[in-house]
C-alpha cells in the first residue's frame, strides 16, 4: 500500500539526463556506481530547497531601491518579526553545528507567527541565510507533529511578481481517517495542510482560495500562515491574493502537485535568444589538471552518495564545490576512467544537501557535445521554488536565468558549477550561458515543472494486462481515469528484488503523437509496454536474429516479456512495427538505444 502523502515529503530529483551511447554501462561500473533500479518511482517529494544568488542591498540608496519595487525591505534590509526564545535559537545553533552543511555562523532565527489548530500549536519562523536567501520554518508541536523548512532566494524578492510570495504551499502535518484510491495509490488525507509565506510592509491580510472556499487570514511580521484543518484528500490552494490599502492583488502562484500530476503552469516557455557563437565541445581543464579547488572528496560524510565510490581506483580525480558560500548544498564532480590508469571517460555530478544527494554520470568529454551546461532538476512537495544544479564546459563565462514572464536573475557560478532556484510559479524556465566576451553561446531546453497537467483522477485502477517472462520476471499494465478526461497508464515490472518498479504515465481525451508509443525496461529489452492509436491493429516486435513475434493490442495497449530465448544483444528486441486492419506497416519505433 502506498501513501502518497508521505512520499510528498521524500526528495526528488531528475538526474543529469542519462546518455545511453554503448560506452555509458562502462563509465558507470567504472565510476563505482550501483545499479540503478529499472523504474520510474511515484510520486514526488518535498525538497529541500536552498537560496539562489544575489547581492546583499546594504546601503541607504540600496534599500530605497528596494523599497521603491515592492517593499520587501523587512527582509532584505531589516529584521522582522521578534527574536526566537534563547532556548529555540541554541537548539537552532547547535543543530547547525552539527552539519557539515550548515546556514552561516551567527545565523538569527525569529519568531513571525503562531496559531492553534486540531490541539496542535503550529509556529513560524523565519531567518536570512547569508546574502542570498531567506528561510521559515515550521514548528508544529501537540496533536500533530512536524517540522519542515524551505527557503527562497533573496534576488526573487528583487523582482516583479506581487506584495506576496509563498514560501511553503500546501505542507501536509499528520494523517486523519479520511482515504481514497487515485488510481494505484489509496491515499490518505493529512490532519493538516499549512501554506506560509512573506509580505511587503503594506499588505494586510492573504486571501487564499482552495477546494474549500476562500479563506482570509491577517499578516504578522511581514508574514502570513494558512492552516486547512481536517482537509480533504487532494484538497489544494489554488489562487492567492494580497490585500492592502488599495484592494486585493492576484500573487503569481502555481498549486502543488497532487500525486503524479496537476501542478504545471500554463505559461509558455520563454523565446530562446539567438546563439551569438557556436561551441559544439568542451572540457573542464581545471579538473583534469587535478587542480585543488573546493574541497576534497572526503569532506562529503560516509553514506552522503548512496551507491557511488567516489574514491575507487578508476575514479581520476575529484572535488567538492561550492558556487554558493550562503547556501547549504554542494556539488561534487569526478572524472573517471574505464580502468585503472587510463584516460578521462567520464564526469560525474552530484547534488549534495543535508540528508542526500542526487547526481549521475555521462561519458567526458563527449557530453559538452550535446549541451555546454549539463544539469538536474530538483524540489517540488511543499516548495514554492525548483533547484537547478550542473556543471558548465570552460568556454562558459557567465550564467543567466530567462524566467517565463522575461524576467532574468545571475544564476550563482564558480569552478564550473552551478545552482539557482527558481520560482514554479514563472516555469518553464531557461538558463542561457555566455562567454568571457558577453556573447550567448548555448541556452538550453526549458525546465519545467515536475508534474504534468494530467494526473490520476479518483478512482482504483484496473489491470488490463499480466505477463510472465524468463526466470520469474512479471509485469502488469493497468489504467485508469486520468484528471483531463483521458486515461493513466500503470505498468509495474519485475525482474528480482533489486530490478522492480512502476511506470505511470496520463493521456488526454484525443491522441496525440506517434502511432506507436512503447518504452522499454533494460537493454536488450526485458519488457515493452505503451499505447497504440486506434488504427493499429496488431503490433509486430522484431527481433536481432530476424525474427518476429505478433500482438493484439489490448484496448489500445501493449505489455510484452522477454522469454529466455530473447534476453542478450544477439536475439533481443530491436524494433516495432505497428499493423493497420490490412496488414500494412502504418508506423516504426525502433528500440534500441541511440547510437554513439
Amino acid at each position: 500500500m502506498i501513501d502518497v502523502e508521505e512520499r510528498l515529503r521524500s526528495e526528488l530529483h531528475r538526474l543529469v539526463p542519462v546518455d545511453s551511447r554503448r560506452d555509458w554501462a562502462q563509465v558507470v561500473q567504472s565510476a563505482g556506481l550501483a545499479r540503478e533500479r529499472a523504474h520510474r518511482r511515484w510520486a514526488t517529494g518535498a525538497a529541500v530547497i536552498a537560496a539562489a544568488a544575489g547581492l546583499a542591498i546594504s546601503t541607504p540608496l540600496g534599500a530605497a531601491l528596494v523599497r521603491s519595487i515592492d517593499d520587501f525591505s523587512a527582509w532584505l534590509t531589516g529584521q522582522p518579526g521578534t527574536p526566537a526564545s534563547d532556548s529555540e535559537q541554541q537548539a537552532f545553533e547547535n543543530a547547525n553545528a552539527r552539519s557539515w552543511l550548515g546556514f552561516p555562523k551567527g545565523t538569527q532565527l525569529r519568531h513571525l507567527i503562531s496559531t492553534e489548530a486540531d490541539d496542535t500549536t503550529i509556529e513560524l519562523l523565519g531567518f536570512r541565510s547569508g546574502s542570498s536567501a531567506l528561510c521559515l520554518r515550521l514548528k508544529v508541536t501537540g496533536n500533530s507533529r512536524w517540522s519542515a523548512q524551505e527557503c527562497a532566494p533573496l534576488a526573487e524578492l528583487r523582482r516583479e511578481g506581487g506584495p506576496a510570495r509563498p514560501v511553503i504551499v500546501d505542507q501536509p502535518v499528520g494523517k486523519s481517517d479520511k482515504v481514497a484510491w487515485y488510481g494505484i495509490n489509496r491515499v490518505r488525507a493529512s490532519n493538516l495542510q499549512i501554506t506560509a509565506g512573506i509580505v511587503t510592509d503594506d499588505v494586510r491580510s492573504v486571501v487564499l482560495e482552495d477546494d474549500a472556499g476562500r479563506h482570509e487570514v491577517d499578516t504578522s511580521a511581514n508574514a502570513f500562515l494558512y492552516v486547512a484543518d481536517q482537509p480533504e484528500i487532494g484538497q489544494r490552494v489554488k489562487r492567492i491574493w494580497a490585500r492592502t490599502d488599495t484592494g486585493l492583488t492576484s500573487i503569481p502562484f502555481v498549486p502543488t502537485p497532487f500525486g503524479f500530476g496537476g501542478g504545471s503552469t500554463a505559461l509558455p516557455a520563454p523565446a530562446a535568444p539567438a546563439v551569438e557563437r557556436e561551441v559544439k565541445s568542451g572540457r573542464i581543464g581545471w579538473l583534469e589538471q587535478h587542480e585543488a579547488r573546493g574541497d576534497p572528496l572526503d569532506t562529503l560524510p560516509k553514506g552522503v552518495l548512496p551507491g557511488a565510490n567516489i574514491t575507487g581506483r578508476n575514479v581520476l580525480y575529484g572535488r567538492v564545490l561550492t558556487p554558493d558560500a550562503d547556501r547549504p548544498a554542494r556539488m561534487a564532480l569526478t572524472l573517471n576512467a574505464h580502468r585503472p590508469g587510463g584516460p578521462a571517460a567520464g564526469l560525474c555530478t552530484w547534488f549534495v544537501i543535508r540528508g542526500g544527494a542526487g547526481g549521475g554520470c555521462s561519458p567526458y568529454p563527449a557530453v559538452f557535445e550535446r549541451t555546454l551546461i549539463p544539469s538536474s532538476l530538483s524540489g517540488g512537495g511543499a516548495g514554492a521554488f525548483v533547484t537547478v544544479s550542473g556543471v558548465a564546459s570552460d568556454d562558459v563565462a557567465r550564467l543567466e536565468a530567462l524566467l517565463a514572464d522575461g524576467q532574468r536573475a545571475a544564476v550563482p557560478f564558480k569552478d564550473n558549477t552551478f545552482i539557482v532556484d527558481l520560482p514554479r510559479a514563472n516555469l518553464p524556465a531557461r538558463l542561457i550561458a555566455y562567454d568571457r566576451a558577453g556573447r550567448v553561446i548555448h541556452v538550453s531546453e526549458p525546465y519545467r515543472d515536475f508534474a504534468s497537467r494530467s494526473g490520476p483522477a479518483l478512482g482504483r485502477a484496473r489491470s488490463l494486462i499480466r505477463v510472465s517472462g524468463a526466470d520469474g520476471a512479471s509485469g502488469e499494465l493497468l489504467v485508469s481515469p486520468s484528471t483531463d478526461g483521458g486515461e493513466c497508464m500503470y505498468v509495474k515490472h519485475f525482474v528480482d528484488r533489486r530490478h522492480a518498479g512502476v511506470g505511470v504515465s496520463c493521456s488526454g481525451r484525443t491522441w496525440t503523437g506517434p502511432a506507436i508509443q512503447l518504452s522499454t525496461q533494460f537493454q536488450p529489452p526485458r519488457f515493452v509496454s505503451g499505447r497504440v492509436r486506434s488504427d493499429v491493429q496488431k503490433l509486430r516486435i522484431r527481433f536481432a536474429d530476424g525474427s518476429a513475434t505478433t500482438l493484439t493490442p489490448t484496448r489500445g495497449y501493449i505489455l510484452w516479456a522477454a522469454p529466455r530465448e530473447h534476453l542478450d544483444a544477439a536475439t533481443g528486441a530491436v524494433g516495432a512495427e505497428g499493423l493497420n486492419a490490412n496488414g500494412r506497416v502504418v508506423a516504426r519505433r525502433s528500440l534500441r538505444p541511440p547510437k554513439k
